[in-house]
Parts: structure tokens; C-alpha cells; sequence
């Protein structure tokens, strides 16, 4: 891509330049070039905006603008889609534009929005603790993940050290791209549920506000694999620049995948298009979210309906979209960024095979297609695409090879052939591609159509894929896909239910390619009738009382009757005894939600089939260990910890000199003091290492620089009370090391006038108090002295005390500079709205108000000595005195 910075002056006269053109005629719009223009540019609009303005050749665009029209300015030239973005406004381009022949289409270059943030982040979702917990090692390691929106936060713990330097960057930090970047790769320093899929990638910034595909030059030097963009803009059906830009990119890297959330307007409707005004439907935030080669993705709640905000398909020409559906508790971005830390998994574990060559973006689409758990609707929809992402399936799925793939010309059949054992529930195949891009504002983006077909080889029965109707009409598109040759879609799937055994021929026909072979790939899986695994929880970190007091206890199944039912059971002693959770609960939910008993002990469930009895992996149910900063002074700082009943010992992490905490210390007591100068770091965790040898959950991470300890204490601060007694009050950390605490009054120099009556230190007592009366009118110095049990003193930081003393009322400064501001103290109690009168050494009176304010501006008062008069509510004076105004 290339920058062009001109200057546009919409004040110039275009009469000379116009007048030059044989095929433009002055302020006159030629109605027959219309059908250049974008469903979005209707109406009449003298308002400066920003214009894409496509034809054959960018360069040649450029070229013509400028030399017809030199003051427009180019802001960007976008080469794979032939388009120039320039400030004009719309009356101006359809008049003056429109007729040029270089122009073949016209439309608004929009402002991205971020398409909202994340609240809550369920890990028993999508496969994310099968995942971390039993593929360890599958985390996006050496995968960079590119996050294209506004710049994240690089000091935030979780992707602390791992943002890659980019040139094309935004400027501005924002939260929402920080959290996108916790989500898809998170290294879980903060807390566990900091900790993303992808958690051994590197981050790569760009800026959302270049709405066009980045630089493939810039992507491809820093190792960019795959792309995540949860923005949007407003529902736009048609085939635009954008969208060409994107399939363009990928049509020349088959190896890139680009991630979109599908947005957030899923009760919006199209204004312009084959589905204009239909509502709930056709909804997707953006031109670019219409290209063929990405991946889009819908949202689903935390209690698994799909939510109402998320957008929903098809695309302008009938394509499905999304393709996909994630966990987004309030918006599609973080659905969008679950996947793409799912896509960068995919990516570690088959370069780690594959001689560090990355898979084509057909084959990784192909196996999340063929892994992802059916939702919403049996079978493919508008509002999900082919179901929820499983990122433990699809990982399980690629190490187990179940894929493949070749090359097809037109005409051209590819064929496989796979053997179905008895007691299949379902067979699944998926066939992905990449394919050219399209030309501007087609009426069907598909330009290389390959079609899939599964036949049965010992009845001969065909197996097309499944279809959703196309036809503009809400009704149509509401209706479950049928089986037929799909002429839209790079990507098709066929499943079959209940399968007999038998061998299975997979075909890919060349149905329609224009000239050299498409490359293409497929992925099926074979699932077992009468199958029963627990997928969750998987660990102690998915139990967290404190943050919800449900567990949502998750299964795996698949059984032919959907009435079938079991018994679930949980056991607190290793199975010994059980006790019985639910009777006949229907097993094809794949979940129950357990209301956690609120204890300390090892669990396991249980259930009760048909077909046999089924066990989950043992976990530990306790709260979670809370570290605690008890002092941090120059020399030393300590931490303690709750007991946690199964453990033998604490394993301490630190986050010192990489992007990840490491264990520091092993320790057997609930607390460690640290030794400053040895112990560099500003953050540290606690993990309990139990006798069971099953894993704890690790605590939350403390910043030391953040818990506000100081040593010994944690603050000192005060409450003026009636008639100006001072409440002195001081938070003390670390009571085990200290043994009394004294109030001193000090002069302003820090030296000692006073000394208050000690208190002894208990141990589970953090404030104590005294009280100092009498005070003189101004300031008063206060600071408490900590006496340790080894006899040591620690200071606190001096307070400044101002009150009026033991006067009613205190001016300062007094002397007050005619140019300064005379400040009020008041007697504590006393009403604020008393009535304050000042008189000049004349007796006028110069100055009469309800005091509503402390200050009051010397230049409105007389200089020399004056005299005030301070009143009660009744006007009754309740004190006297001079103020000296110089």
C-alpha cells in the first residue's frame, strides 16, 4: 500500500478543469453512471468525507485525479484493489467523477469502531481447558498474531514482552485492544483466567483506521500468520474495494488467515442489496467482512444462547456467514479473538510436524468447520455457520491427521476413500479452498467453483452437502439447509447421521475453474455412537468460588436418542461413596450446572449411562490461595498467604526477566520474607503444591508497587472532629513484627513537640487511633512512630492538619497580597453557610456574604486593615477580628 498526501480545497472553482473534459458537463449529474456508485451513497451530501474511488489500475486513477482535478487529495492507493481513498464530498464526486472512465465504482470509506469489549470469559468454552490442560504444548509458540485496531497496552502482564516493534502501528492505546490480545494469547501472569489460547505467541499491531489488507511486505518480514479484527463499521452488502484487498492478499499468501467479528448489529438490517431491509439478517459491520477468503465470527452468551446483538448472514450473494461462533459474553470482538488464538494453535502444532511450514488457511478452515459443535440450529445457519469452535477438537483432530487435500482443474475429480467402522453416530467432511478475487460490486463473488460429493460405495447413494436457502426473504432464510450442489461457497460440508458401516468415497469435482488448478483441502471426522467423556473441569483453576458460586459441570457424548438420560454423581473422597447430583438428567445437554458446595476437598464426578459408567479426572475443590503484602520497606518486603488444607509446600513465582512468571522459591510456611536486593521483581504469585500431587490453583499476581503497603503500614491520615480535635489514624500491615505505635507533633523543620500516649500492636487489630485537641489556628505537623518487636523505629510519611485552632474562623495569608486569594478555615461544626461582614477602617462595610466558599479574591477588597464580623444563622456575631490587605 502506498501513502499519497496531497491537499483538497473544496473552495477552488472547478469551471476551467470541468470545461476541459468533452464527458463532463458543469454541475449536471449523468444519471446513467449511477450504478457506479455504492448502495450506501443515495442521497445528496455537501459534507466533506472520505471516498474509495475503484478502477482497472490505482496508479492510473492517481494519475487522472490528479491531473483533472490537482488540489483533491489521495490519502491511500491500495494496488490489489485497484482504489484511491480521497476527501471530497458526495455532491462534488457525483458530478465531477462519476462520468470519468477510469472510474468503475464509487463508495464511502467508512471509520472503524471497535465492536465492544469482553465481561466475562467462561474457560469451560470452545475446548479452551481441554486444551491448555491436556495439550499443554499446543500453545502458538513462535506463532505471530497480528491484532489490527488501536495500539494494546505493552506494559499489561499478560502480553508484557511480547509485542513485536511495528511502522504501522496506531498511536492511541486502548483497553479493548489490550483485552483482544489477553484473550487469543494471554500468558496468565495477572491470573488464570488472564491466560489465553494461544499463550506462547507474539503480538503484532496495525492500525484499524487503513480499512484496506496491511502491507502483505510489512506482515510477511515480521512473520505475521494470522490476523484479528473485532471492528466494524455499518451493514454493508456488497462486494467492495476492502473486500477485494483481503481476497486479493490471501488469493497470493494461502498460508494467512484474516479473522473477523462478525459485529455487533444483529437486530439492524441492511439499508442497500439483495437483503436490504430484512430484518435480523444480513447485518455483518463492514464491505471488507464480505470477502470469500475470511473468517467470520458470531458470538454466543455464557448461558449458550446466541446472543441478539451478533450479526448474522448471508453475505450480499447468499454466502453463509459467519462461519463460525465463539464465547462472547458482550460482543463478537472476543469470539472473533477466541478463534484467532485458535488458528495459531493450529499453526504451532502443524509447523512442529511438518518441517516448520505452516498449513494452508483451506485446511486449518476446513478442520474448525469440521470440529465445530453444532448450536443454535441443527446443522449450518445464518446466525452461527457451522457451529461453535472447539479448539481441544480441532487440535486432537489435526495431530491425528484426519485431513487431506490436492489440486483440481476444471472438470477435474479428486477422490478418496475412507471406511466407517460399525456404531458411527455421524461422519462429517469439509471441504475449504481459497479462490481469486472478484470484480467491484459483483452480484456473486465465486469466480473457481469445486463442489464435494460423499457416496456410499455399497448402495451408490450420494451425499451432496447441506445448502441454506438464499432467497431474499426472512422466511427462506430461517428454513435448515437441504442437501444440493452448493454454486457460492469455498467452503462445503457434508454430514451424514447414523452412517452403516462400510467404505465411503470422497469427491472433489472442478465444477467450474478458469485456468490454473485450485488448490484445495478436506478434513472429516468419524464420532462413535454410545461415547461419553467429561470435558469439564479439567483443573482447579476452573473452580472458582469466589467468582461464581455454579460450576457448569461439561460432557462430551453422542448418542442416537436424544431422550436417553443418566445419572450424575459427584464424590468427595476419592470414590468412595458417591453422592447423586441429578437422576435422569437427558444427556445430550452436554452440561450441568452445579450450585459448588462450599468446602475444601477433592472431587470427582460420575455418570450413570446405558451403556456404561463414565468417570471424570479428580480436581480440587478450595478457594484460592489470596497472597497479601504485609510491609515493603527499603531493605525487605513480605508476602503471606491462607493455608490451603492440601498442601505441603508453596511454590513462589516472579515475573523477573521473560514475558512469563517463573517459580523463584519453594517454601513450606504461609508467608516468605524477601530481601530487596536479591529480589528485583514488583510481581509475584503463590501456587500451593499439594500432597495429592494433583495441581492447585495459582493465586492472582500482586504488584508490590500497587497494594499501597508502606513499611510496616499502609496509611496515616485524619478526621477533624467538632471544635477542631483532630481523630489521628493509622493502618499498620505486618502486626506479627510490631510491638506499639506513637503519635508525635513536629514543628515544620521535622522536630519533635509533642509526643502522644503509645498503644500496644495486636495481632489482629490494623487501625489505631488517638486524638490531639488544642490545636493553634494554621497548620499542624502529625506522623505516627512504629516501634518493632527487635526494638527498631519505622516512621509514617508526615500529615499537614489546617484548622482554625481555636478561633472560629482563620484567614490565610494574613497579610494577603492584593493580587492573591484570602483563604477561609472554619471552625469544625460550624454552619458553612455562617454570614461573613468585613468593614474598612472607615466602618463601610466593603465585603457582606453567606460564606458558600473558602476563598475569597483580595481584589475585591479595599487594602489597608479591615475588620471582620463573623454570624451565627441568626445574624447573632460570634466573632471579631483584623485582616490586613496589601
Amino acid at each position: 500500500m502506498k501513502l499519497l498526501v496531497i491537499t483538497l480545497s473544496c473552495c477552488l472553482f472547478w469551471s476551467d478543469q470541468i470545461a476541459a473534459q468533452d464527458n463532463l458537463v458543469k454541475n449536471k449529474i449523468d444519471t446513467s453512471n449511477l450504478y457506479k456508485l455504492s448502495p450506501t451513497l443515495k442521497n445528496s451530501n455537501t459534507k466533506i468525507e472520505l471516498f474509495t474511488i475503484v478502477g482497472n489500475n490505482s496508479v492510473k486513477i492517481a494519475e487522472v485525479l490528479k491531473n483533472y482535478f490537482s488540489s483533491i487529495t489521495i490519502l491511500q492507493s491500495n494496488t490489489s484493489a485497484n482504489a484511491v481513498v480521497i476527501k471530497s464530498n458526495l455532491d462534488f464526486v457525483k458530478k465531477n467523477l462519476l462520468r470519468l472512465g477510469e472510474v468503475v465504482f464509487i463508495d464511502k470509506y467508512l471509520v472503524p469502531k471497535i465492536e465492544t469489549n469482553i465481561i466475562g470469559y467462561d474457560r469451560s468454552f470452545n475446548g479452551i481447558n481441554e486444551l491448555d490442560y491436556l495439550l499443554p504444548n499446543a500453545n502458538a509458540k513462535n506463532i505471530v498474531v497480528g491484532i489490527k485496531e488501536n495500539k494494546m497496552d505493552t506494559t499489561d502482564l499478560d502480553i508484557y514482552k511480547r509485542v513485536i516493534t511495528s511502522s504501522i502501528a496506531s498511536t492511541t492505546i486502548d483497553i479493548h485492544a489490550t483485552v483482544i490480545a489477553s484473550i487469543i494469547g494471554g500468558a496468565g501472569n495477572s491470573f488464570y483466567d488472564g491466560r489465553g489460547i494461544a499463550n506462547g505467541c507474539t503480538f503484532f499491531s496495525s492500525n484499524f483506521t487503513n480499512l484496506f489488507a496491511d502491507d502483505a511486505a510489512i506482515l510477511n518480514v515480521k512473520k505475521v500468520s494470522v490476523q484479528n479484527h473485532s471492528y466494524g463499521t455499518m451493514p454493508q452488502q456488497f462486494y467492495g474495494a476492502e473486500a477485494i484487498s483481503y481476497d486479493a492478499a490471501t488469493w497470493l499468501n494461502k498460508n494467512f488467515l484474516h479473522i473477523f467479528s462478525v459485529g455487533n448489529r444483529g437486530t439492524s438490517f441492511a439499508t442497500g442489496g439483495k437483503y436490504a431491509n430484512i430484518i435480523n439478517f444480513a447485518n455483518s459491520t463492514g464491505n471488507f467482512k464480505m470477502a470469500k477468503n475470511v473468517l467470520t465470527v458470531a458470538a454466543i452468551n455464557n448461558n449458550e444462547t446466541i446472543a441478539a446483538e451478533s450479526s448474522a448472514g448471508p453475505a450480499y450473494d447468499g454466502r453463509l456467514m459467519p462461519q463460525l461462533t465463539a464465547l462472547g459474553p458482550n460482543g463478537t470482538s472476543d469470539a472473533a479473538a477466541i478463534v484467532s488464538g485458535t488458528v495459531a494453535v493450529l499453526q504451532q502444532v502443524y509447523k512442529d510436524s511438518n518441517n516448520q511450514n505452516l498449513p494452508s488457511a483451506s485446511l486449518v478452515k476446513a478442520i474448525l468447520y469440521t470440529t465445530a459443535d453444532d448450536v443454535y440450529t441443527k446443522g449450518i445457519d445464518y446466525k452461527t455457520g457451522y457451529g461453535l469452535v472447539n479448539g481441544y477438537k480441532a487440535v486432537k483432530h489435526l495431530q491425528q491427521k484426519k485431513y487431506d487435500g490436492g489440486a483440481v482443474l476444471h472438470n477435474q475429480i479428486w477422490t478418496k476413500v475412507i471406511a466407517l467402522p460399525i456404531n458411527t453416530a455421524q461422519l462429517k467432511v469439509t471441504l475449504a479452498y481459497t479462490d481469486t478475487s472478484s470484480a467491484i460490486n459483483n452480484t456473486k463473488a465465486l469466480i473457481n467453483d469445486l463442489d464435494i460429493e460423499v457416496r456410499e460405495i455399497n448402495t451408490n447413494t450420494i451425499y451432496k452437502p447441506w445448502v441454506l436457502s438464499d432467497f431474499a426473504n426472512a422466511d427462506s432464510l430461517n428454513k435448515q439447509a437441504v442437501r444440493k450442489r452448493d454454486s457460492l461457497n469455498t467452503a462445503e460440508q457434508v454430514s451424514i447421521d447414523l452412517p452403516s458401516a462400510g467404505n465411503y468415497e470422497i469427491k472433489i469435482i472442478g465444477t467450474a475453474i478458469s485456468s490454473i488448478a485450485i488448490q484445495f483441502n478436506i478434513a472429516y471426522s468419524i464420532d462413535t455412537l454410545n461415547t461419553f467423556s467429561f470435558t469439564s473441569p479439567q483443573n482447579a483453576s476452573d473452580i472458582n468460588i469466589s467468582e461464581n458460586p455454579n460450576l457448569a459441570i461439561r460432557w462430551r457424548t453422542f448418542v442416537a436418542d436424544t431422550n436417553a438420560t443418566g445419572n450424575l454423581f459427584v464424590s468427595y473422597n476419592s470414590g468412595t461413596s458417591w453422592n447423586l447430583l441429578k437422576q435422569q438428567h437427558k444427556i445430550y445437554t452436554s452440561k450441568y450446572i452445579w450450585p459448588i458446595k462450599d468446602t475444601s476437598s477433592t472431587i470427582q464426578f460420575k455418570m450413570e449411562t446405558t451403556f456404561g459408567n463414565f468417570l471424570s479426572n479428580p480436581v480440587i475443590l478450595s478457594r484460592v490461595v489470596q497472597p497479601t503484602l504485609d510491609f515493603v520497606c527499603v531493605d525487605s518486603f513480605k508476602l503471606s498467604w491462607n493455608k490451603h488444607v492440601y498442601a505441603n509446600g508453596y511454590q513462589i513465582y516472579a515475573l523477573v526477566d521473560s514475558a512469563f512468571l517463573k517459580p523463584i522459591k519453594l517454601v513450606t510456611d504461609t508467608f516468605n520474607v524477601f530481601s530487596a536486593s536479591t529480589n528485583p521483581s514488583v510481581v509475584y504469585a503463590v501456587q500451593p503444591i499439594l500432597s495429592n500431587n494433583l495441581p492447585a490453583a495459582r493465586s492472582i499476581a500482586l504488584d508490590i508497587n500497587l497494594q499501597g503497603v508502606k513499611c510496616f503500614y499502609k496509611t496515616i491520615y485524619y478526621e477533624i472532629q467538632n471544635l477542631n480535635s483532630v481523630n489521628l489514624i493509622t493502618e499498620v500491615s505486618g502486626n506479627n513484627y510490631l510491638d506499639s505505635i506513637y503519635y508525635e507533633q513536629l514543628t515544620p523543620q521535622g522536630v519533635l513537640i509533642k509526643e502522644y500516649a503509645g498503644q500496644k500492636i495486636s495481632l489482629n487489630i490494623a487501625l489505631y487511633n488517638t486524638l490531639a485537641n488544642h490545636l493553634t489556628n494554621g497548620t499542624t505537623y502529625f506522623r505516627a512512630r512504629i516501634k518493632l518487636k527487635n526494638g527498631a523505629l519505622v516512621y509514617t510519611e508526615i500529615v499537614e492538619v489546617l484548622t482554625s485552632g481555636k478561633k472560629k474562623i482563620f484567614f490565610y495569608p494574613n497579610p494577603v497580597s492584593k493580587q492573591s486569594t484570602l483563604n477561609i478555615v472554619l471552625l469544625q461544626g460550624l454552619p458553612v453557610n455562617s454570614g461573613l461582614q468585613i468593614f474598612d477602617v472607615m466602618g463601610r462595610l466593603v465585603y457582606s456574604k453567606v460564606l458558600q466558599s473558602n476563598t475569597i479574591k483580595a481584589t475585591t477588597l479595599p487594602s489597608g486593615i479591615l475588620h471582620y464580623r463573623l454570624l451565627d444563622l441568626n445574624n447573632k456575631t460570634i466573632e471579631t477580628g483584623k485582616i490586613i490587605v496589601q
